[in-house]
């Protein structure tokens, strides 16, 4: 019973001395002088009751069908009857379903959007991407000048309400005068 009461964790080299074992429960079951006709018949009968005992669980006859099932599958040659790398193309298709729609969704809008542009403006870009370098320059000292003349205005504007301003503040003073002289002669005659 020792073989079957062993620890799950096999360290290396462990997995010999459980087989060893379990070879040794078997011949002392069989004993060692048994014939192979007696062997034979006793490995028979215990294949008959795991079979009798494995009949009453639904779930375990399940299972097994699918024990061969899976042995089949797994099994190198039925893998090298196939095309693996057809196989493999086929997963990776049916894995990027999603990707692949996504990209024909933009492809789709893509094919939309190709009328919206010229492609005969698009033939100079380089061209005018050259061009685009010294007119950027220009255009940015035009701005600075711009700022400098607006300010030019802005210093003239104020200069130019200031002399508005000190003109009205005179005319206001000489109409006073005016009017005080127009009265002191009034008040004379």
């Amino acid at each position: 019973k020792q073989w079957y009461q062993r620890r799950v964790a096999i360290t290396p080299g462990e997995d010999i001395v459980m087989l060893e074992e379990r070879l040794d429960h078997l011949e002392v079951m069989f004993g060692k002088s048994t014939s192979q006709k007696d062997a034979m018949k006793a490995l028979e009968e215990i294949n008959t009751k795991v079979d009798k005992m494995l009949g009453k669980h639904p779930k375990t006859q399940t299972l097994l069908k699918r024990v061969s099932e899976l042995n089949t599958y797994t099994d190198p040659s039925f893998i090298m009857r196939y095309d693996p790398s057809k196989f493999i193309q086929q997963e990776y298709v049916v894995g990027s379903t999603a990707r692949l729609q996504k990209a024909a969704g933009q492809v789709k809008k893509i094919e939309e959007l190709k009328n919206t542009v010229n492609p005969g403006n698009l033939k100079n870009v380089i061209e005018l991407e050259k061009r685009m370098g010294p007119l950027t320059l220009k255009c940015l000292q035009l701005h600075d000048d711009g700022e400098e003349v607006n300010k030019d205005i802005n210093e003239l504007v104020e200069k130019w309400n200031g002399i508005l301003n000190t003109l009205s503040q005179q005319f206001v003073t000489w109409d006073n005068l005016l009017r005080e002289a127009e009265e002191s002669l009034r008040d004379t005659d």
